[in-house]
C-alpha cells in the first residue's frame, strides 16, 4: 500500500538529539509496534490468560480462535496508538521536522506552546480515532469510545469526560482536513497491513469488559515502550525516507531483528503430573529423605486440583504447620489448571518478604530441575519489591545475572562491540559488580533472573514471579498512573497473601478492592493466615465473589454484605461463584499448651526475670512501642549488663539485620546450630512475632490484640530442646492485663494508641478469663475461639467493662468510618458489569501521585513514618567532615564528599544507614514540616549526592556526637538503642 508524500513525512520520533540528525517516521513505528504487539500476544499473553480470553470472546461471531482474535485486535491498537502525533500540537515540537511536514502540506498556523500542552498526542489519539470510526466506518459513539479510550490511555492516564470536553474548540491544534485525510490514510495502513480490516465491522457491536479493556491498555503501553527503544527498533538518519521497510517482507525482517532482542522469556508452562502430594513436596523443597506433606499441605493440593475455577482458597493453619510449602504446592497446580504463568507471594513487612525471597528462589530452583530433568527447561524473571529491595544481596546477585544473560542476547546478534550504544551491562548494571561466567551446566539449565528488561519500577510487576510487600498488591487497588501494566501484571498470576490477618481496616479497604479485581480477571488467589476471624474471612470470600459476580453480568448488592461462614480452626475454605465451602484439617503446625499468667506491679519485672532465669535461660520481653522497649532495656541493662540485648523498627538497616543475624545465631531452631547462651534477655517489639525462626524459655508481653498474643506466644518453646528446670512449662506473662473485677480497665496509652481501645479491651476480657480460669491457652484446640471472642459477633466483656466498651465502641465505628471514607479518596472503582457500556474514560479520575513512598502512605494510611540516612558531622580544622555512621566494630565510617556523589560501594553503606524517625514527630502537618527542614539540612551538606539515582529524594540526617535537632526535637542514635527522642530534664 503505498504513502503520500504527506504521510511519509509524519514524524514520530527524533532522538532529542538535533546533532545525530535521527528520526523515525510515524508510519514505521505504527508498523513496529503492531509487530511487537502481535509477538507478545501471541507468546507472552494470550497462553497465560486463556480463561479471560475464552470469556471475553465466547460469543465471537468472527470465526477465530480467542487467541488470534486478541492478537489482531491488540497489534491493531498498538499500531494506531500515536495517531495523535499526525497533529499540529505534536508536530512543531520539533522545527526541522515539522518544517519537512509542511513542505509536504501539512501547514498549520502559528501554535502558542502552552496552548499545545493541552492536547496531549495521547489525547488527541483518541479524539481523532473515534472521530474517524464514527464518522467513517459508521461505529456508534460507545462502541468507538470503548476502543479508542485504549489510545488515549497509552500513556498511563486514560482520558477524562472533561479532557475530552475540553477539545472542543481546538481544531487548529488537531490539524484541518488536510491534517484529516493523512490521519485517515494512517489508519487504513495499519488497518490492511494488520489484517483487521474485515474484523472492523464485527467489533463495531462488541461490548467489551473492562477489566479486558484495562488488559488491552497495559499490552499496547508494553509494545509501545519496545517499539520505542532505539537499540531494538533503530531510528533512520535524517536522510532517510526509510521506505524501504515499508515493504512487508523487508519490515518483517526488522520485526524480528527487533523482537529477537528482547529479554522477556517464553511464559511459565506449569504442568500437573498428578503426584502425590509427598512426591511433590520432596520435589519442590529442601527436606529431609522420607518427608511427608502435612494434612494440610494434602488438602490443599487437592482443594487446588478439584476447586472450581476462577477461585479463591484460604488456608488456616498454626505457625510452623506448612502454609507456605501448602500455597506454593497448590500455587504451581492452579497456574497449570488456568495457564497462569508465575506467582505473586505478598508479606506484610520487608523482612518478611526479604526471608521469603530466598524461599521462592528455592522453590524455583526445585521446579527447574523437575522441569529440566524432563527436557523442558524454563526461563524465569523473578522480582523483589520493597522499598529497600536494591539493598537484598540475592536479589542483586539476580540482577547481575539478569545484565549477563541480557548480554549473551546481544553478542547473538552482533551487538558486542563495547563502543556502541545500547543496553549494555557496562551501561546499566554499571552499579552491580561484574558478573561470572556460568559453567556449561549454568547455561543448559533454564536462567533464573531478575532480567534487565523488568528491573523498571513501573515494569518489574510484569515479572513471573514477584515476592513483595503487600503494598503492592494494593497499589492494584488505587488510582495511579500506569495502573494498566500492575494489572497486566497480575492478570497472569497465582496471588498468594500472607498473613492477611494482619492487616489494618484503612488497607483491608484496598485489599478487598484488589481481590474484586483479581476475580474479574479469573486470577486464583490463595490467602493464608494462622489467626483470621471468621468476620474478615467472610468479607474477604465476598469481596471476591463480587469480582466474579460482575463478570457473569449479576449485580452484586451496592453495599458489600458477607455471608456468615464457620471457620473451626484449622481449616481450608474455597470461594467460587456458587458459594463459599469449609473443610476441616488436622493441625500440622505447632501444638502447644501456655501457661498465661497476670504480671502485676509486684514483684517488678526485674525481679521477675532474676528469679525465672537463676539456673540460666533466656527470656524474651515484648513491648508495644519503641520507646517502652528501649526504657525496658535500660532499666534491665542496669540489672542484668550484657545479658540483655534490645531489637526493635527503629535501627538502622545495617544494625537490625546484624541484631536479626544475631538472634537467630543465639536463638534460632537447634538445625542451625545455635550458640545459645546460658543466661539471656531479648527485649523487642512486634518486629519479632513474624518472620525470625527463634525460640525463648520465657515470655513477658505487653497485653495487645489477642491475634498478636498468639503470634508471639509462638516464639515460646517453639522447638524441643533441653530447657531450666524453672522454665520447663512454657509460661508467658502479660503486663498492663487489668483483672476483671477492676471498674476501671486500663489501657497502657501507647497500646490503645496503636490497636484501638475496642480490641484492646475485648483482648483483655478474653485473655483475663483465661487467667481466671483454666490458666493455659493451647494451641491449636483454643484459637478459633480467642479470636471469636475479640473479633467475632457479640464478643463480652465484663459488667463493669460496659461504659468503658460502649465508648470504645463508638470510637471505633467512627475510626472505621473515617479511614473507610479517606482510603477512598484515591479506591480504584470496581469494575464495571459485564454486559453493560464499558471504556477507560474516568477510569483514574483524580489518580494518587506517581511516587511509590506517598503511594504507600497511601494504602497504609500513613503508618509509615518518614527515613531518613544517618552520617556523621564533625568540625575539622574549621571545615565541616561528613562520614557515613561508625562500622559495627568502632571503626571510623569513609569520609563523604561533598562535591560529588559518592562512589557505589558508600552509596550502599549510606543506605544501609537509613533509619525511621519517630511516628509522632511526623504526624499530620508535621511531616511536610520535617521533609522541609531535612531538605535545607540536604542542600546545605551535599546537594551534589542528588545526582547518585539511588542517592537523589533521599533525606540526610547528620549527627554530632550522636545527636540531632529536628523540629526542635533531640533525636539520638546508638548501635545499641537505635534511634530515640531525648527528653531533655
Amino acid at each position: 500500500m503505498p504513502l503520500s508524500p504527506a504521510a511519509q513525512r509524519v514524524w514520530a520520533k527524533s532522538g532529542y538529539d538535533p546533532e545525530r540528525r535521527r528520526w523515525l517516521p510515524l508510519w514505521l513505528h505504527f508498523l513496529d509496534s503492531a509487530a511487537v504487539a502481535g509477538h507478545l500476544a501471541r507468546t507472552w499473553i494470550a497462553p497465560t490468560i486463556c480463561d479471560l480470553l475464552e470469556r471475553e470472546f465466547s460469543d465471537s461471531a468472527s470465526g477465530l480462535a480467542p487467541a488470534d482474535e486478541f492478537r489482531l485486535l491488540v497489534s491493531w491498537l498498538a499500531g494506531i496508538h500515536d495517531i495523535g502525533k499526525c497533529t499540529p500540537a505534536f508536530s512543531m515540537q520539533v522545527p526541522g521536522l515539522d518544517d519537512r511536514m509542511k513542505e509536504a502540506g501539512l501547514t498549520h498556523a502559528t501554535i502558542d506552546p502552552r496552548e499545545r500542552r493541552e492536547v496531549p498526542h495521547a489525547l488527541a489519539g483518541q479524539y481523532i480515532l473515534e472521530g474517524w470510526l464514527t464518522g467513517t466506518l459508521g461505529w456508534t459513539g460507545a462502541s468507538a469510545q470503548a476502543l479508542s479510550s485504549v489510545v488515549g490511555a497509552h500513556h498511563g492516564i486514560p482520558a477524562s469526560t472533561s479532557m475530552l470536553n475540553d477539545l472542543a474548540g481546538r481544531g487548529p491544534l488537531l490539524g484541518d482536513e488536510r491534517w484529516a485525510a493523512v490521519q485517515h490514510e494512517l489508519l487504513d495502513l495499519v488497518t490492511s497491513r494488520t489484517g483487521a480490516a474485515p474484523y472492523l465491522e464485527h467489533w463495531s457491536s462488541r461490548r467489551w469488559s473492562q477489566p479486558f479493556l484495562v488488559e488491552l491498555s497495559g499490552l499496547v503501553i508494553v509494545a509501545d515502550w519496545i517499539a520505542s527503544c532505539e537499540d531494538y527498533f533503530p531510528l533512520l538518519h535524517l536522510d532517510d525516507e526509510g521506505l524501504t521497510w515499508l515493504e512487508p517482507e523487508a519490515h518483517t525482517v526488522r520485526a524480528a531483528q527487533g523482537i529477537a532482542c528482547l529479554e522477556i522469556p517464553k511464559p511459565w508452562r506449569p504442568r500437573d503430573g498428578g503426584h502425590c502430594p509427598d512426591h511433590l513436596l520432596t520435589s519442590r523443597f529442601s527436606l529431609p529423605e522420607g518427608s511427608q506433606a502435612t494434612d494440610v499441605q494434602a488438602k490443599a493440593v487437592e482443594a487446588a486440583r478439584t476447586m472450581a475455577l476462577p477461585g479463591m482458597l484460604v488456608i488456616q493453619d498454626s505457625t510452623g504447620g506448612g502454609k507456605t510449602e501448602a500455597a506454593q504446592l497448590a500455587a504451581e497446580v492452579l497456574a497449570a489448571r488456568t495457564g497462569r504463568s508465575g506467582v505473586l507471594f505478598a508479606l506484610p513487612t520487608q523482612a518478611t518478604t526479604d526471608a521469603m525471597f530466598a524461599r521462592e528462589l528455592d522453590w524455583l530452583e526445585h521446579i527447574e530441575e523437575s522441569y529440566a530433568a524432563a527436557g523442558a527447561p524454563s526461563t524465569f524473571a523473578v522480582s523483589l519489591q520493597h522499598g529497600r529491595a536494591r539493598l537484598n544481596r540475592e536479589a542483586g546477585r539476580l540482577r547481575r545475572r539478569g545484565w549477563e544473560i541480557h548480554d549473551r542476547l546481544l553478542s547473538g546478534l552482533g551487538g558486542d562491540d563495547p563502543h556502541a550504544p545500547g543496553p549494555r551491562p557496562s551501561d546499566i548494571g554499571r552499579d552491580e559488580h561484574e558478573a561470572t561466567t556460568p559453567t556449561d551446566e549454568e547455561r543448559r539449565r533454564a536462567d533464573l533472573a531478575i532480567l534487565a528488561w523488568f528491573s523498571g519500577r513501573k515494569k518489574s510487576m510484569l515479572s513471573d514471579f514477584v515476592v513483595t510487600t503487600v503494598d503492592h498488591l494494593l497499589f492494584g487497588a488505587m488510582r495511579a498512573p500506569h495502573l494498566a501494566l500492575r494489572h497486566l501484571g497480575l492478570s497472569r498470576k497465582v496471588v498468594i497473601v500472607d498473613e492477611v490477618h494482619s492487616y489494618s481496616t484503612y488497607m483491608n479497604v484496598y485489599l478487598d478492592r484488589a481481590l474484586t479485581w483479581l476475580a474479574s480477571y479469573g486470577v486464583p488467589v490463595i490467602l493464608l493466615s494462622a489467626t483470621l476471624s471468621q468476620a474478615r474471612s467472610a468479607q474477604m470470600a465476598d469481596a471476591y465473589r463480587r469480582g466474579l459476580d460482575l463478570m457473569a453480568g449479576r449485580k452484586p448488592p451496592k453495599t458489600p454484605a458477607p455471608e456468615p461462614v464457620s471457620t473451626p480452626f484449622p481449616c481450608l475454605v474455597s470461594v467460587d461463584a456458587t458459594g463459599t465451602r469449609v473443610e476441616v484439617v488436622s493441625s500440622s503446625g505447632r501444638s502447644s499448651e501456655v501457661h498465661v499468667r497476670r504480671l502485676g506491679r509486684e514483684p517488678d519485672l526485674a525481679q521477675l526475670l532474676g528469679e525465672a532465669l537463676a539456673d540460666g535461660g533466656c527470656a524474651l520481653v515484648v513491648r508495644n512501642t519503641v520507646r517502652r522497649a528501649q526504657e525496658t532495656y535500660e532499666e534491665l541493662r542496669e540489672v542484668f549488663g550484657q545479658e540483655v540485648s534490645l531489637t526493635h523498627a527503629r535501627f538502622t538497616i545495617a544494625d537490625r539485620q546484624a541484631k536479626d543475624a544475631d538472634l537467630l545465631h543465639r536463638f534460632g531452631p537447634p538445625r542451625s546450630g545455635p550458640q545459645r547462651p546460658h543466661r539471656a534477655i531479648v527485649v523487642a517489639t512486634q518486629v519479632v512475632e513474624q518472620s525470625l525462626d527463634v525460640d525463648f524459655d520465657l515470655l513477658v508481653t505487653d497485653l495487645a490484640p489477642i491475634d498478636l498474643i498468639l503470634q508471639r506466644m509462638g516464639r515460646l518453646h517453639r522447638h524441643d530442646r533441653p530447657r531450666p528446670s524453672r522454665l520447663t512449662v512454657p509460661t508467658c506473662y502479660v503486663d498492663w492485663l487489668p483483672s476483671l473485677t477492676s471498674s476501671d480497665p486500663g489501657i497502657e496509652p501507647g497500646a490503645k494508641a496503636i490497636y484501638g481501645e475496642q480490641d484492646m479491651l475485648l483482648s483483655a476480657a478474653a485473655l483475663g478469663r483465661v487467667v481466671e480460669g483454666a490458666g493455659t491457652v493451647r494451641t491449636p484446640q483454643d484459637v478459633h475461639e480467642l479470636i471469636e471472642a475479640v473479633y467475632g459477633a457479640g464478643a463480652q466483656v465484663p459488667p463493669t467493662w460496659g461504659e468503658a466498651l460502649d465508648r470504645a465502641r463508638a470510637a471505633a465505628d467512627q475510626e472505621a468510618s473515617d479511614k473507610h471514607r479517606a482510603a477512598k479518596g484515591y479506591l480504584l472503582s470496581e469494575p464495571d458489569r459485564a454486559g453493560a457500556r464499558a471504556d477507560l474514560v474516568d477510569w483514574l479520575h483524580t489518580p494518587a501521585s506517581d511516587s511509590e513512598e506517598t503511594a504507600r502512605a497511601q494504602v497504609r494510611d500513613g503508618e509509615d513514618s518518614l527515613e531518613v540516612i544517618l552520617i556523621t558531622s564533625r568540625r575539622v580544622g574549621g571545615q565541616e567532615e561528613l562520614r557515613t555512621l561508625p562500622s559495627s566494630t568502632g571503626k571510623p565510617g569513609v569520609i563523604l564528599p561533598i562535591d560529588r556523589a559518592p562512589d557505589r560501594d558508600v552509596v550502599r553503606t549510606m543506605l544501609m544507614s537509613s533509619v525511621r524517625l519517630p511516628a509522632g514527630l511526623t504526624k499530620g502537618r508535621r511531616m511536610d514540616q520535617a521533609i522541609d527542614e531535612l531538605e535545607q539540612i540536604g542542600i546545605r551538606v551535599a546537594r551534589a549526592w542528588q545526582d547518585d539515582r539511588d542517592l537523589r529524594g533521599q533525606l540526610v540526617l547528620p549527627l554530632t556526637d550522636g545527636r540531632a535537632q529536628l523540629l526542635g526535637t533531640t533525636l539520638e542514635y546508638d548501635s545499641s538503642t537505635g534511634l530515640k527522642e531525648v527528653r531533655e530534664p
